[in-house]
């Protein structure tokens, strides 16, 4: 009887006590990560600089590149990356790996720069939905700010790409617009009613007044 209850107790404990889980996200070959979230990735070190990076279930922004060696051999290659592009996805539970197909010359950087084919997938190889665009790099930059391009990208907040200022990591989205038709509206009205929140919660009390006065006229 006394060993029936211990178990009992144990398996209530089980059954009762939270469980903590997170996202692991690897890069594949050639992926580099330069921002995660608003802030600038300096990597976990030397010695562990390709393993998985833990994150917290919800949603995430990253700002990652291609690097690729290009070249006829090794005596006469280079080493050259693509543009930087933003991601926007939500996960929970789960091992992603994040890869894009191998460029072996100029012509194919090109290519992918003009359609980058970035792919994320979970540990089952199921595709996992993301929002993407370019940050565009302006003038001459020897050395990028990238804290500072991407507190610019999601200040604009014209692009999905945007992680806008109230949005919090656990805020799930819907399918990456690649995936989906070009006309779904829906998600557009979203994104236009985040916009006016955020403009709005922006305002003075003046301002507010003269918005709530255009609304309800109905123009």
């Amino acid at each position: 009887m006394k060993q029936f209850s211990i178990s009992m107790i144990a398996a209530s404990m089980l059954v009762i006590a939270p469980v903590h889980a997170d996202v692991s996200l690897q890069l594949g070959d050639g992926v580099n990560l330069h921002a995660l979230n608003g802030e600038a990735w300096s990597g976990q070190g030397v010695l562990d600089s390709r393993s998985p990076i833990t994150l917290e279930n919800g949603t995430h922004q990253i700002v990652v590149d291609l690097t690729a060696e290009l070249g006829r051999s090794r005596d006469d290659s280079v080493i050259e990356s693509s543009d930087s592009f933003v991601l926007l996805f939500q996960a929970s539970d789960r091992q992603l790996v994040l890869s894009a197909p191998g460029v072996e010359s100029r012509s194919e950087l090109e290519d992918f720069n003009n359609e980058p084919v970035w792919q994320l997938n979970d540990q089952e190889g199921n595709s996992v939905s993301f929002r993407m665009d370019v940050l565009k790099k302006t003038g001459f930059q020897l050395v990028r700010d990238y804290e500072e391009e991407v507190a610019d990208f999601n200040r604009d907040g014209t692009s999905e790409a945007a992680l806008m200022p109230h949005q919090n990591n656990r805020e799930s989205f819907s399918v990456s617009p690649r995936s989906m038709p070009a006309s779904d509206v829906a998600e557009d009205q979203e994104v236009v009613g985040q916009m006016l929140r955020y403009w709005y919660l922006k305002a003075d009390d003046k301002t507010k007044s003269e918005m709530k006065r255009w609304i309800n006229s109905g123009e």
